[in-house]
């Protein structure tokens, strides 16, 4: 009867205190300005929670807890909130019993001191704090405040420990309750945004100040979207990347189609190399009114990335859904871009899963506008090879020695650019032996015949010129001269018959007719002498 009286005493006495406040302390988004003064600080936060604050208790997030791991492994946590703590803090929090998740940062320290800190709270509410005790040197209330630690000496980690505590328990204390005599308080009325006063801020590039007055209105109207919006556009300006994603992540769950939110996400996760986070922002943005190639362009680049990744990992399904989404992205983007290095990116990408209409139309649209640049020239060259369409490896080498007399190109382009040169010439050929056909059946005027053997003409001095630019390798430079020896023999034959169309003369057309046959023969020898590819 005693011990049932005792431990009924207990009960009564202890759980007043019994509960501590949980804290959960999330990586800061930047590196501190001293990664000594930041482990000097947390530790004087653990123990001024623990003395000062009530036995508050911060607990630092760590993707190896026990907690998180069999959260994830019983489907409670999502695989990706380990690696994006800020998204699923709220999940983070209930997982780990905590009432709030804050990040911290020190800004300043002088050696292993911290000076500055800055904290961010994403849970449960969405506010900012920042304090400095060069600024604001430490008071005698705070002195006597943190007596309970028993040190002799007040150290500037405990002050900056103190302050973010007492901030915090003012934040979150419960509203007080209105006692029977008060009337019920009105709703209060909806904040107007101060956005002159935001926009001459930015406009004066005065980001810190920009920062606390968007920081003071989300705190006022937290269910503004645009605020975290503007925040997020000054963050980014200052590559504040991953304080830009939170805010820009904000945003968007404000306000879903909100497409300057999205298209921010996008910039700032691909300057972290957050692709996946890129990939979610870009098929957001197909469901815009208007599709921007710039974040089609992104998407598929995206997709690329995490099917390559996926691939090495030995995931092949996920690869190919991946590489499938890039080739929606792509079909999507072809038509609305003019820019030949984006069309021959979407065209390589069309051509590794052999999709051949589509890399086709691709390459199409760009060889006509490709710069002067060798190494993207070479490029499309490859890719026309690879489609068998050495008309376009033609136009390409076309461009490429339009104001070059020398041209260099790797063994895999050279055979390509052989194979397309040698398919013009056999166009020439069959062009000069059809119509001096169709003229000796009377299909055709001697006026029509001058005119089509001019185009030839032009089109084999074409020929050659880029033939002599071009540059043999090694090991084909002796069947090369034999072929440049064809080209210039049926250059020669063209000219021949042209004077012959002129003037007409018999002896002139036999002779054209025997360097016709002759470079056709200097030709089919070539082509024996070498494997090189051909239509």
């Amino acid at each position: 009867m005693r011990w049932s009286c005792l431990l009924l005493l207990c009960c009564l006495t202890v759980p007043i205190c019994a509960q501590p406040t949980s804290v959960l302390l999330l990586p800061p988004p930047l590196p501190p300005a001293s990664a000594e003064a930041q482990d000097a600080f947390v530790t004087a936060l653990a123990v001024v929670g623990q003395k000062v604050l009530d036995r508050w208790a911060f607990v630092s997030f760590h993707r190896e807890s026990p907690s998180f791991q069999r959260a994830k492994r019983e489907g409670k946590l999502p695989p990706e909130a380990l690696t994006k703590p800020y998204e699923f803090a709220e999940r983070l929090c209930a997982v780990e019993g905590a009432k709030v998740a804050l990040w911290v940062r020190v800004t300043r320290a002088e050696g292993k001191t911290p000076q500055a800190i800055e904290a961010r709270v994403l849970v449960p509410v969405d506010a900012r704090f920042e304090t400095n005790v060069t600024e604001t040197p430490v008071t005698e209330e705070e002195r006597r405040n943190l007596r309970p630690l028993g040190t002799r000496m007040v150290t500037a980690e405990q002050v900056l420990a103190l302050r973010l505590g007492r901030w915090l328990q003012t934040l979150l204390a419960p509203p007080p309750e209105a006692t029977p005599s008060q009337p019920e308080p009105s709703p209060p009325a909806e904040q107007k945004v101060d956005w002159q006063a935001v926009d001459a801020l930015v406009k004066e590039k005065k980001w810190d100040e920009a920062v606390l007055l968007l920081s003071r209105l989300i705190a006022e109207t937290p269910t503004e979207p645009q605020l975290y919006l503007r925040l997020g556009q000054i963050y980014e300006e200052q590559q504040r990347w991953e304080e830009a994603l939170l805010e820009y992540r904000r945003a968007v769950q404000l306000q879903p189609e909100l497409w300057v939110a999205w298209k921010g996400l996008a910039r700032a996760a691909q300057q972290r190399n957050r692709w996946s986070l890129v990939l979610e922002a870009c098929r957001q943005l197909l469901k815009a009114p208007e599709k921007d190639p710039t974040f089609l362009l992104m998407g598929a680049r995206a997709a690329w990335t995490l099917a390559e990744e996926a691939q090495r990992r030995g995931r092949d399904k996920e690869a190919k859904a991946l590489r499938d989404e890039a080739a929606k992205f792509d079909a999507a983007l072809v038509p609305l871009v003019e820019e030949p290095q984006i069309l021959l990116e979407a065209a390589e990408r069309f051509w590794s899963q052999k999709q051949t209409e589509p890399a086709l139309t691709a390459l199409t649209k760009a060889v006509p506008q490709l710069p002067d640049e060798v190494e993207m020239g070479e490029r499309a060259l490859q890719l026309a090879g690879s489609l068998k369409r050495f008309d376009l490896a033609y136009q390409v080498l076309t461009r490429l020695t339009a104001n070059r007399r020398s041209l260099s190109f790797s063994q895999t382009a050279f055979r390509v650019a052989v194979a397309a040169m040698d398919q013009e010439a056999v166009r020439l050929f069959e062009r000069v032996r059809n119509d001096l056909s169709a003229f000796d059946a009377l299909k055709l005027s001697r006026e029509d015949l001058l005119d089509r053997l001019q185009q030839t003409n032009d089109a084999a001095e074409q020929l050659v010129r880029i033939a002599h630019a071009l540059q043999p390798l090694a090991m084909f430079a002796r069947s090369y001269e034999r072929r440049l020896l064809g080209y210039e023999l049926f250059l020669q034959a063209t000219t021949l018959l042209l004077q012959w169309a002129e003037q007409p003369d018999d002896l002139t057309r036999r002779r054209a007719v025997a360097l016709y046959e002759f470079a056709r023969t200097e030709l089919e020898q070539a082509w024996r002498s070498e494997p090189l590819p051909r239509r």
